[in-house]
């Protein structure tokens, strides 16, 4: 018996040992080095990152619309029928005076210009405004990457903790073999020597074989949730049997709540933003009716010729000019009032929006608080309550052996120590999750991080 007790012993600090070793010789992570990893890698955000550069982009290309304009014009024509226009006849006699026209052609059979023409704009307010858009669109992608990274921080997080969660489950697992071993060679010796019968010990291979079962559970979970890890921090996914985490206490206060915070949320900050696009776009709609003012220059020559001959003499006659352009819109198809009054409702609509988030916010903080401390306490109940029968278990293995109580009474205890347990395993997950909640709802999750 002392023999068989020592085995058991002996395979439980073997397994122990093992987990030891592999914890030595394995890279340890901690929760900012995942964090750090899966904000390094993870596809989504490079591309949130990239649609912010291309905005920026954008505005650069609409500020290059204030530079001048400069192009080289060309224009060859052939006439058939020159154009004809007519003068009065006086024009070529002042001495006398006739109500008659002579009629001219003005031009050749063929005409080519070429010259430089300067475009400048002085003013054109829908230029600024576009300008303006796409710097708050720009502003709109950075709090997309933000909310996103926040979602990610939330993520790795819950595994992390989690996967710790996980790694105790593996150390009970082992507990639980070694302690239902002893209790089951306790009743085969008894069996051996017709002390009990058939179905007692079929009971204890039952709950021993359970045992074992939750062990191999622990550690599978333990595997699938690292390379869950893995997989969200942009790594390799069969790295996941080498790498150990660092523990984290989550002993934050978590009734200081501020509300300035829930204020800055990206998804309030993108309300906020999308209410400034829709502004823009008012002062846009109203820019349609604004004037538009460029200084116009050209610097050219024309040639006139009955053949087709670019080099023909005394054909050639400069041209230029100098000057300001004025347009001023009046109708253009379009009912600016009712596409203003849109915006308006647009913005009327993202600002219940952002009293109904921040309020919602506060909600989720508040019930997030409720409900972590009330798994805190069941946890502390729990504990206590697991510690209790865990030494029942041991004093019912000793009355046992001297058949002090019968194998169901032993047996029973096996069974509710396992589902404290199972029931502390489930209540620590509780608690991740109402604490990660709590600092996500009240804008603490990144800054802690």
């Amino acid at each position: 018996m002392k023999k068989k007790l020592m085995n058991i012993c002996f395979i439980g600090c073997l397994m122990l040992l093992c987990l030891c070793k592999m914890n030595a010789q394995s890279p340890v992570w901690t929760l900012n080095k995942a964090i750090e990893e899966a904000q390094k890698n993870r596809k989504l955000l490079a591309s949130l990152e990239t649609e912010s550069k291309i905005n920026r982009l954008k505005t650069k290309e609409l500020n290059a619309k204030y530079l001048p304009r400069v192009s080289l014009n060309y224009n060859y024509q052939y006439n058939p029928i020159i154009a004809t226009s007519v003068l009065p006849a006086s024009a070529f006699n002042s001495g006398k005076y006739s109500d008659g026209m002579i009629p001219i052609k003005l031009g050749a059979n063929y005409t080519q210009n070429t010259g430089v023409l300067l475009q400048q704009p002085l003013l054109d307010i829908s230029i600024s405004k576009l300008i303006t858009e796409y710097k708050l669109q720009e502003k709109l992608a950075g709090l997309n990457e933000k909310e996103a990274r926040i979602e990610l921080v939330y993520e790795v997080s819950k595994v992390y903790f989690n996967t710790l969660v996980a790694q105790e489950q593996v150390k009970e697992a082992i507990g639980d073999t070694t302690r239902t071993a002893l209790s089951r060679n306790t009743i085969s010796q008894k069996y051996s020597n017709s002390r009990v019968l058939k179905v007692d010990v079929n009971d204890a291979k039952v709950t021993h074989n359970n045992a074992v079962q939750k062990y191999h559970n622990a550690v599978n979970n333990v595997l699938v949730l690292k390379q869950y890890l893995l997989y969200i921090t942009g790594n390799e996914s069969l790295r996941a049997a080498s790498i150990i985490l660092e523990k984290y206490s989550m002993d934050e206060n978590i009734t200081d709540l501020d509300e300035n915070l829930i204020h800055t949320l990206p998804q309030i900050e993108i309300l906020k933003t999308q209410n400034e696009v829709l502004e823009n776009k008012k002062k846009l709609e109203k820019a349609k009716h604004s004037p538009m003012i460029n200084i116009n220059g050209y610097l050219g020559a024309d040639q006139f010729t009955a053949s087709m001959n670019p080099f023909q003499q005394d054909s050639w006659y400069g041209n230029s000019y100098i000057g300001v352009s004025l347009k001023l819109p009046l109708f253009f198809g379009e009912n600016t009032a009712k596409r203003i009054g849109q915006l308006k409702l647009e913005q009327e609509q993202n600002n219940n929006r952002i009293i109904e988030d921040i309020n919602k916010n506060k909600y989720n903080a508040l019930n997030a608080t409720t409900a972590y401390n009330n798994v805190l306490q069941q946890l502390k109940t729990v504990h206590e309550n697991t510690k209790l029968t865990q030494e029942i278990v041991m004093v019912y293995q000793e009355r046992y052996k001297f058949d002090q109580i019968s194998f169901n009474e032993l047996n029973d205890k096996e069974i509710q120590l396992q589902n404290l347990e199972l029931v502390y395993n489930e209540l620590q997950q509780e608690l991740i999750v109402s604490w990660l909640d709590w600092k996500k709802a009240t804008g603490k999750l990144v800054l802690q991080y």
